[in-house]
């Protein structure tokens, strides 16, 4: 039987203080709406989405490291050079591209949440705050504190009974 997030920390009401986290969380936005900086959110977001595909190719024998790399030199655009990191990263961490898109869609899922649930009163910059302070800590453990939705965490005891 496996140990599911709600019986692992016994449903503390504060699940998160004094968790470790090993690095600063990435993907926390810009709060300027100039043309520039929606121009570097929408290329980050084509990132992301040609990271998924590399990431299947490489894992299901598609694509080469050097046919990865020369895909996201010309696709992204980017550098050789970085192409070349990105690709051999995927294949030595398969489901690393799709893990960033997925975490992602977790943290448009609970900004939007969290929103409907402040209405007026809510700030991007306090949720951005909540996000860099909780670190790495998975961002269902940070839903249910944030949100109280625990929807999350019961699945993944499900799945691991």
């Amino acid at each position: 039987m496996g140990i599911g997030c709600k019986s692992a920390l016994a449903a503390r009401p504060n699940v998160l203080r004094g968790a470790s986290h090993r690095c600063a969380t990435g993907g926390a936005g810009l709060y300027d709406d100039s043309p520039r900086s929606r121009e570097i959110i929408y290329n980050f977001a084509r990132l992301r989405a040609l990271r998924v595909e590399v990431d299947v190719k490489l894992a299901l024998g598609q694509f080469t490291i050097g046919q990865a790399a020369e895909y996201l030199a010309r696709t992204v655009p980017m550098d050789r050079r970085t192409a070349e990191g990105e690709a051999a990263d995927f294949a030595t961490a398969p489901g690393l591209g799709i893990a960033y898109e997925i975490g992602k869609m977790q943290i448009e899922r609970m900004l939007a949440e969290r929103r409907l649930e402040q209405g007026d009163k809510f700030t991007l910059r306090e949720f951005h705050d909540y996000l860099w302070s909780n670190g790495n800590v998975p961002l269902s453990l940070q839903r249910w504190e944030l949100l109280g939705l625990d929807d999350d965490t019961k699945k993944v005891d499900e799945l691991t009974k």
